[in-house]
């Protein structure tokens, strides 16, 4: 008797917190001609005429890899989506096949024009991340393809310290656990300190006394709002505006609180960074900008 109460009790509960997070039918699965994939989209996207959302691209760590969709749910963006939580963008998350990685053939750029082709993506405000073998993932194809990138986001990965030269004007925030043995913490920093010596200023984050799972970073609200500031044409329409040099300054990533707070109170904010579109280059407007975007020193800090 008490055996079935207590399994009654359990079966309710669990009802319970799948009313609480439930599923979220907007992450479809889909074919492609490279890659399958799940596709989340935005509340809203279906309503809205005429515009162009975020897209957030993720790539997930080996135990994933195979030709079933729902493996991706393990863990990551995928996981955290499938019980409910909100973005503010289109996030793709295509699967690798078994015998292959992420690094593996041209199959990325095909994949991506497929994917533009089919949703309405701003492609200024395009976003790459991964874990694991997706983190290698992450450097090695931005590396690659720097020029589709507002911003990269790899966690508990690693890449080779040269291709630091193409990405270093890519606003990148890197996570890796302190006492990860999977992927050894120095990989990262190896890393970061690339992209220091081409005169980046990435953000960095360890997460003290955490290994290589770290997949909870994906359920933090405040690493989709810092994506989402990073925009192409911003940075774009300041070095056309002789504004901000990307070879010293490259630390927009730093600037995420001061970013959504000054947008929210200044016009001038509004005027020069959200719309690109400037009426005046006035000297006030470039002293703003100069001081909005000073460089900081190089973090290294927990996810808070």
């Amino acid at each position: 008797m008490v055996g079935k109460l207590l399994t009654l009790v359990l079966g309710c509960l669990l009802l319970l917190e799948g009313n609480a997070y439930g599923t979220n039918p907007q992450q479809n699965k889909e074919k492609s001609k490279t890659y399958p994939y799940l596709a989340y989209l935005p509340n809203g996207y279906k309503e809205s005429v005429g515009k162009d959302w975020p897209l957030i691209i993720y790539l997930h760590g080996s135990s994933c890899k195979g030709s079933n969709l729902e493996r991706l749910k393990k863990y990551g963006p995928p996981f955290y989506l499938d019980r409910g939580m909100q973005v503010n963008a289109i996030v793709i998350s295509p699967q690798c096949p078994s015998n292959r990685n992420w690094v593996y053939g041209d199959w990325f750029e095909s994949f991506y024009n497929e994917i533009l082709a089919k949703y309405h993506v701003d492609p200024s405000r395009v976003y790459l991340t991964g874990m694991s073998l997706g983190g290698f993932g992450t450097w090695n194809l931005a590396s690659r393809y720097p020029q589709y990138f507002a911003a990269i986001m790899p966690l508990c990965g690693g890449g080779k310290p040269d291709m630091a030269e193409s990405i270093k004007d890519v606003p990148t925030w890197v996570f890796h656990g302190e006492k990860d043995r999977k992927v050894r913490l120095n990989r990262s920093e190896e890393m970061v300190e690339a992209m220091q010596g081409m005169g980046s200023r990435p953000k960095f984050s360890v997460l003290k006394g955490e290994g290589h799972d770290i997949h909870h970073v994906y359920s933090e609200q405040n690493v989709y709002e810092w994506l989402l500031a990073q925009h192409k044409s911003v940075y774009e329409k300041l070095v056309s505006m002789n504004f901000w040099s990307p070879k010293t300054d490259s630390v927009i990533s730093q600037k995420r609180n001061e970013f959504i707070n000054e947008v929210k109170k200044s016009s001038i904010a509004e005027k020069f960074i959200l719309k690109g579109q400037p009426q005046t280059q006035t000297e006030t407007a470039k002293s703003f900008l100069l001081n909005f975007f000073k460089p900081k020193p190089f973090e290294q800090s927990s996810l808070k």
